[in-house]
């Protein structure tokens, strides 16, 4: 059983002690919701739709209307969640998924009328993780997520899963995901970029040798043998690619004050979809213009025009 789902099943337990179980009824007109053009008076418990992508996997069925960004309606949760599908698949934080649906949507317990909300240390651990990388591409924090408006930890919020300590041995560069957002992101942030074969490998480097280079404007088809840090701070870095030195791999990286090279991401050379697209996209990927694309891609969703007429602006993402 994982950590979530004990806090699900507490949050259940909890709430047996309240007999109104036979309001459920009431609640479940998911079905209604979703064929309805009027908006409903009260809270309810509908299904979590398959196009409510930024949830999909996520471990319960059933989510809160209005939700906690104020949606009244699916297709309103839809539409504005969509401005957040790069940023899930960019895989700053591990909890981002979380920390995402239980806003947009949350978790529905029928007997109970007030909202479960996540905890604080939830959303700073994600603002933390991504907040940095969104200021890249000009996006700040919105204030719509401002985490001084979640509770401190206790048993009715949504707690953080994912504990990322200092001391953790996991290695970042290592474990990055292959989605073509971010690897368009990592090679925007990266000086070097190559295909290569592993050669000499430690706890805090390895060697990269029979390099090619894929940065725009430095096509060299034989980079040197070259030495690259796993980590920023010199601790051990578990990489695992020993097994695979034959193999071919992505490997990013940028230059640091010390004038070192650390890498920002080590991947098997793959031959899907996504990962064929983002290499096809670095030799035309204009990296100063990518934050405002995006920006603009936002902007003419229709969605968004809507959002920023509501009088407290509180839905204006970026």
């Amino acid at each position: 059983m994982t950590k979530y789902t004990r806090q699900l099943s507490l949050l259940t337990s909890l709430l047996l002690v309240f007999p109104i179980w036979a309001e459920t009824a009431s609640y479940m007109s998911d079905s209604w919701a979703m064929l309805s053009s009027e908006r409903p008076s009260g809270p309810r418990c509908v299904d979590i739709p398959t196009n409510l992508t930024i949830c999909n996997g996520i471990q319960y069925k059933h989510m809160r209307l209005p939700n906690l960004l104020e949606h009244e309606t699916l297709n309103e949760a839809i539409h504005a969640s969509r401005d957040w599908e790069s940023l899930l698949k960019l895989n700053c934080h591990p909890d981002t998924q979380l920390f995402l649906c239980s806003l947009f949507a949350p978790i529905c317990i029928p007997s109970m009328d007030r909202e479960i909300l996540p905890c604080r240390s939830l959303c700073l651990a994600v603002k933390q993780g991504c907040e940095n990388r969104m200021r890249n591409y000009g996006f700040p924090w919105p204030e719509m997520l401002s985490c001084q408006k979640y509770p401190e930890d206790n048993n009715m919020c949504i707690q953080q899963v994912n504990q990322q300590k200092a001391t953790d041995i996991s290695c970042p560069a290592c474990n990055q995901v292959s989605t073509y957002e971010n690897l368009v992101d990592q090679f925007c942030r990266s000086t070097l970029v190559l295909k290569g074969k592993v050669g000499k490998l430690s706890g805090t480097h390895i060697t990269v040798r029979g390099g090619r280079s894929l940065k725009k404007g430095d096509r060299r088809r034989n980079v040197p043998e070259t030495e690259i840090r796993l980590s920023s701070d010199y601790r051990d870095c578990p990489c695992r690619v020993a097994d695979e030195s034959d193999k071919r791999f992505l490997i990013m990286a940028s230059n640091v004050a010390d004038g070192q090279l650390t890498a920002n991401l080590v991947l098997p050379w793959k031959k899907d979809k996504n990962f064929k697209r983002a290499i096809h996209q670095f030799q035309k990927l204009n990296c100063k213009s990518l934050g405002r694309e995006i920006r603009e891609s936002a902007s003419r969703r229709p969605h968004y025009y809507a959002m920023r007429k509501h009088n407290t602006g509180r839905y204006t993402l970026f």
